[in-house]
């Protein structure tokens, strides 16, 4: 829906529109849940690399409110209009900031913030901390920054932001670090853009982004889970353990993941050395999303801990089917988000339950079938079972899809992409709306990326705006954003998922038969738009 100004009115003249917009932002920061995961940032308070001593030279890590920091060190600023804003911010990020901090009564410390031209690894310090950072410029200078209070909380601003008919800029890939630690500058200038359109005060505004929008959004997590899809598996180091040991059944964490976790599936939690043990179970409470001011970017939320004996390295490594699978092999390195099998998942279990545990306390198996009953042995079935009923409940025909359609790739080659959808049968130049693309099971990252590439070759050859992939879990589905597909951008629902009205209507908006045939009418009116002559 489109921000609505009657009810807006409402609010705003109500006893709690009028206290939320009298809030500052430390009363905004603080009347968000923070409680569920004690490892939130507290406050504006945060432990910045690259502090010096001036007096002595001497380098540490000191805890600062970067609030205060850059309200006292930019509020002399002159700003004149947002691009003199964004080249205040653009000027911190790259070239650096070094602000003089007093501690007690020893002589003042240099704190560095930013410099990103010179130590492209300090990118990482002002997406990590864009929200003190940011609180601080709108301290400062508040007609021109937001506070941006999401981090660990991306997939909520996309809610909102979906709710109220806000379009944000595509977010940065993983690897794009300077465009990440800019992506905050992207959202300001289109949340400031949305201010100025309904003609909210800066004050209005932060009420309407941390206390009316949440209002009328459910952005809580709800207790019931449904049946887990997959196994995951998460690694936690010594910064954590703390955290982990202290959880309990309230606790709700925020967590490197994968975007294909879905809401009730099951995680294994590992403690890396010096533990080196399975330490406890957790269920994933939202599906996976991208933080691009998270580290590692791919990002799920897990809760329901339950903690069981220790299973140590040493004893999966002695298991005749965990020993040789290559994450054993690997030490776990780099496997944090990666998946586990179901037999995997049910060795641990016999693992678990040699320790004398109650196994039955542990998350039920996930389901071997993707979908229902039915009875999956190749891609064909995948494509007559799941995504050809699928096609038939987004509104279209049997003739409303061609399969494998002859595309001419390159001399003297010819592909045939499984599905598409708003054809030109042209030939030569043949066209489409979106691409979809079949395999029976996709079983590694790697057997991933190969299935993407491929369907992305046809995809821009056809000039299709969307591309899917589809196997017996589910669907990944790619949009073109303005620098082309992205692997690591999609939108993943398991089949289960898409018998919701809610989350079907979620897919057709991406390549449901009205978005095809409005994309097919958008072409040939282009098509029969004569060009303007030069000069």
């Amino acid at each position: 829906m489109q921000f609505n100004r009657y009810i807006w009115d409402l609010y705003r003249a109500s006893p709690e529109g009028q206290a939320a917009i009298k809030r500052d932002i430390t009363a905004h920061w603080n009347s968000l849940d923070n409680t569920c995961d004690i490892r939130q940032e507290m406050g504006f308070t945060f432990e910045v690399f690259g502090f010096e001593n001036i007096e002595s030279g001497e380098s540490d890590v000191l805890r600062v409110n970067l609030n205060d920091l850059l309200h006292e060190f930019t509020q002399d600023s002159i700003i004149n209009d947002s691009k003199e804003a964004d080249e205040l911010f653009i000027e911190m990020v790259d070239e650096g900031w070094e602000i003089p901090v007093t501690v007690g009564e020893e002589s003042p410390w240099l704190v560095l913030i930013g410099g990103g031209l010179e130590h492209d690894t300090v990118y990482r310090q002002i997406f990590a901390t864009i929200t003190g950072l940011s609180a601080g410029l709108h301290s400062a200078h508040p007609n021109y920054f937001i506070p941006y209070f999401f981090i660990k909380r991306f997939d909520h601003l996309t809610k909102i932001c979906h709710f109220f008919g806000i379009t944000l800029p595509d977010e940065p890939t993983k690897q794009q670090k300077r465009e990440r630690a800019l992506y905050y500058l992207e959202i300001n200038r289109v949340f400031q853009a949305f201010r100025f359109e309904q003609g909210l005060s800066p004050e209005e505004f932060n009420a309407f982004l941390y206390d009316f929008a949440p209002r009328n959004i459910t952005l809580a997590v709800p207790n019931t889970l449904p049946e887990a899809s997959r196994v995951w598996f998460s690694l936690g180091n010594s910064i954590d353990f703390e955290y982990l040991d202290a959880a309990n059944e309230k606790s709700i964490s925020f967590w490197q993941g994968n975007l294909e976790a879905r809401r009730g599936d099951i995680v294994l939690m590992w403690c890396s050395s010096p533990r080196s043990y399975l330490h406890s179970i957790w269920r994933v409470v939202d599906d996976g999303f991208n933080d691009p001011f998270f580290y590692y970017y791919n990002s799920i939320r897990v809760g329901h801990p339950l903690k069981i004996p220790p299973i140590t390295f040493k004893t999966f490594a002695q298991d005749p089917l965990l020993g040789a699978s290559p994450a054993v092999k690997a030490h776990f390195q780099g496997r944090s988000g990666s998946a586990l099998s179901l037999e995997e998942y049910r060795a641990i279990c016999e693992l678990i339950q040699q320790t004398g545990f109650d196994t039955t306390l542990l998350p039920t198996t996930p389901s071997e079938l993707a979908f229902g009953d039915l009875m999956l042995n190749n891609e064909r079935d995948v494509e007559t079972q799941l995504l050809e009923p699928l096609l038939l409940k987004l509104g279209f025909t049997t003739t409303d899809w061609v399969r494998q359609l002859p595309v001419r790739m390159g001399r003297g080659q010819r592909n045939y992409p499984d599905y598409v959808l708003g054809c030109d049968l042209k030939p030569g130049e043949e066209s489409a709306i979106s691409v979809l693309e079949c395999k029976f099971r996709i079983s590694s990252p790697k057997e991933l990326k190969d299935a993407f590439l491929q369907a992305k070759s046809y995809a821009l050859r056809l000039q299709a705006q969307s591309l899917t992939l589809a196997d017996a879990r589910g669907i990944w589905v790619f949009q073109q954003r303005s620098d082309g597909f992205v692997f690591d951008a999609f939108t993943f629902k398991v089949w289960k998922e898409l018998t919701h009205p809610d989350i079907l209507h979620e897919i057709s908006l991406i390549f449901g038969k009205k978005v095809i045939d409005d994309a097919m009418q958008s072409r040939l009116r282009n098509m029969k738009t004569p060009s303007k002559p030069k000069g």
